[in-house]
């Protein structure tokens, strides 16, 4: 262990110091004395103390070789990875990710020689191994890696770090994350609309890493150097596609995806976007990942004046007992706006429901009233179904707690995969779940 060694070296440079201060308070004391006995005495107190250095000093002077060859081989290690480096990057920065402080403020790096360099600098912290150490800890356990490497990387650690397995345990007794958020922030662009009306809405996507519920800072993620600045709708699931494959340079358990959506693209299947990869089987985002619909513009600034009814009505949401979410929920099945309003705006109403489709999407809709109202939750259908849908929307809300609400829809989407087109509403279930403390940064857009 790299940190033992330094620390072993410190102990003994101290040590060392002890005893030339020893030795020059023994030598001033033999100048002065005109006793032959005391001189005598004195010399051999001399004597032992030039010894106990020598010694010493060998053990330093060991340790410190020892230390150099540590550094070599770790110069032997990046130059074994360099040769896998486009197979096993976002490995290697799932490793970084995962054995950072808390509090490191450095993006994940997007090279080996740049994750090297920061591991260097970050604080030691309280374990025995060193950053560098930790870091192949992890990256040695990732499932994922290739095993030639993984083959010859055991062998380089377990030639290298002292205690090896106990590394092994401690990185596997780390606690894990339980949710990691991957963010996507949808904005209409009104570059195109006042001189060309008829062209197709354009819209600005950004997306942003949250790696769990007690990290405040997200990571923002690279908008896809293939796409413009701004896409069209029909885009936008393949910017998604590009930002999932670049999260998974982050290390999670349990993905969730929120998307921020503007009124006019509340009613998208979202969760039904397929995942389309090198095993030729795409499957909805919605059967992998918990997809959750928010809105764009809660993120706007003027909607602020709304966000002190919008965290009272998420608490009381939060302090529900199963079976008592459905209570809390109104429908909105041929309402009237203006009525539909002032039911959502009771203390002790939380969440719309909706078993027939929206008549319409945008501004003046049904979601205006939701925004209008600060409703955190709503769930509804995208699609009218010939069978009746109220009993099993009903059962959603009262078999679980109300915090499973995600979980349990994602489970339904992903029973319904097999099934016809347009006869269970796993295939139709749109999940609005608006967490006030749970938000992207602010992002200002030349429009």
């Amino acid at each position: 262990m790299s940190r033992a060694k330094k620390l072993l070296i410190e102990s003994l440079e101290s040590d060392l110091n002890k005893l030339e201060k020893d030795y020059k308070d023994v030598d001033e004391n033999k100048r002065f004395t005109s006793n032959p006995q005391e001189k005598n005495n004195l010399q051999l107190q001399l004597d032992n103390i030039l010894k106990e250095m020598e010694k010493i000093e060998q053990q330093r002077n060991h340790q410190l070789k020892q230390l150099e060859e540590t550094k070599d081989n770790t110069q032997a290690l990046l130059k074994l990875l360099t040769t896998f480096e486009n197979k096993i990057l976002k490995y290697c920065q799932r490793a970084y990710h995962a054995c950072s402080p808390e509090d490191w403020p450095n993006p994940v790096p997007d090279n080996l020689t740049g994750i090297f360099e920061d591991l260097k600098k970050m604080p030691q912290g309280s374990s025995e191994y060193t950053r560098i150490e930790r870091w192949v800890g992890y990256l040695v356990t990732d499932s994922e890696l290739p095993r030639s490497l993984s083959n010859q990387l055991k062998e380089w650690c377990q030639q290298n770090i002292e205690g090896y397995s106990e590394l092994l345990r401690e990185v596997d007794n780390k606690p894990k994350s339980t949710n990691s958020y991957l963010m996507v922030v949808v904005q209409a662009s009104n570059q195109n609309l006042v001189s060309n009306p008829n062209k197709e809405e354009q819209y600005f996507v950004d997306a942003w890493f949250r790696q769990n519920d007690s990290v405040i800072d997200c990571d923002s993620l690279s908008n896809p150097g293939s796409f413009p600045e701004t896409v069209t709708a029909d885009q936008i699931p393949q910017i998604l596609q590009l930002f999932l494959d670049v999260s998974t340079k982050y290390s999670w358990r349990n993905l969730t995806i929120e998307l921020f959506l503007p009124l006019a693209l509340m009613n998208q299947a979202v969760d039904t976007w397929e995942i389309d990869d090198e095993f030729g089987f795409p499957t909805p985002i919605g059967c992998h990942y918990q997809v959750l619909v928010r809105s764009a513009e809660r993120l706007l600034q003027t909607y602020s004046r709304h966000k002190g009814c919008w965290q009272q009505k998420w608490d009381f949401f939060q302090q529900l007992s199963q079976g008592s979410a459905c209570n809390a929920f109104v429908s909105g099945d041929g309402q009237d706006l203006k009525v539909l309003f002032v039911q959502l705006s009771k203390n002790n109403i939380i969440g719309l429901k909706l078993v027939k489709a929206p008549l319409q999407v945008g501004k003046g809709s049904v979601f205006a009233v939701i925004l209008k109202a600060a409703i955190p939750v709503a769930l509804w259908l995208r699609q009218n179904l010939s069978n009746n849908c109220q009993k099993e929307v009903d059962g959603l809300l009262n078999c679980c707690c109300v915090h499973e609400l995600p979980e349990v829809v994602k489970n339904k989407r992903l029973d319904h995969f097999p099934t016809a087109p347009d006869t269970h509403i796993g295939q139709h279930l749109s999940l609005l779940w608006e967490d006030p403390k749970r938000l992207p940064p602010s992002i200002e857009y030349s429009m």
